[in-house]
C-alpha cells in the first residue's frame, strides 16, 4: 500500500467514525425525549390527573417535578394552572403520588406550590403535562401528557373526558355508561 492509499483509507475511516458518532448522538438525543402517557379521570366533580397505570406498571413509580394544565387554542397553549411538587432539588425529584391517587384540578397537595387555577370552560380542549422521571436512570421518559375536555356533570361540577389519539373535539354530551 502506498502513502496515497493509506491517506485515502484514513480519510474514509474518519468520515465513517464521524457519521457513526453523529448517528449515536442523534439517537441519544431522541431517546431522552420520550413522552409517556398521563390519565385524566373525574374525582369529586373535578378533573383528576395521574401517570398512566401502564406506564407505572412497566417502568415503575415516577418521581414528579411539575404538573401543568393548558388550554389548547389556535394561537397556542394558554396556561391554566401550574403545580410544583415538593422536592428538595428540582434536578433530582423524589415526590411520588400516593398509590391509586390523582391530583384534582386546583387542589394543591401538601407541601406543593401552585399558581391560581383559572376556571375551566365546558367544551374547550386542554392538555395535562407532568414533568418527572421513572426510577431507572436509563429510562428516557421525562414528560407524561394527555388531552382532555370537561363537560357539565348531571350532579353539578365537571366531568372530564380524556381525548384519545388525534381527537381534536370535545363530545357534545357525556357518553353513556
Amino acid at each position: 500500500m502506498n502513502s496515497s492509499s493509506i491517506g485515502k483509507a484514513l480519510q474514509i475511516c474518519l468520515i465513517t467514525i464521524s457519521a457513526l458518532s453523529l448517528a449515536l448522538a442523534s439517537r441519544d438525543t431522541l431517546a431522552r425525549s420520550r413522552m409517556g402517557s398521563a390519565t385524566v379521570t373525574t374525582e369529586a366533580n373535578l378533573p383528576c390527573f395521574k401517570i398512566d397505570n401502564e406506564e407505572e406498571k412497566s417502568r415503575g413509580p415516577t418521581s414528579l417535578k411539575m404538573l401543568s394544565i393548558s388550554e389548547i387554542t389556535p394561537d397556542g397553549a394558554k396556561n391554566m394552572w401550574t403545580l410544583m411538587f415538593p422536592n428538595t432539588s428540582f434536578g433530582s425529584p423524589t415526590y411520588r403520588l400516593p398509590e391509586n391517587s390523582c391530583v384534582r384540578y386546583g387542589q394543591v397537595p401538601t407541601g406543593a406550590e401552585a399558581s391560581n387555577a383559572r376556571p375551566l370552560k365546558m367544551g374547550k380542549i386542554y392538555s395535562v403535562s407532568f414533568l418527572g422521571r421513572p426510577i431507572s436512570p436509563s429510562d428516557p421518559t421525562s414528560r407524561y401528557s394527555a388531552k382532555f375536555c370537561v363537560l357539565s356533570a348531571p350532579s353539578g361540577g365537571f366531568h372530564a373526558i380524556q381525548l384519545i389519539g388525534h381527537e381534536e373535539a370535545c363530545p357534545a354530551e357525556l357518553p353513556p355508561k
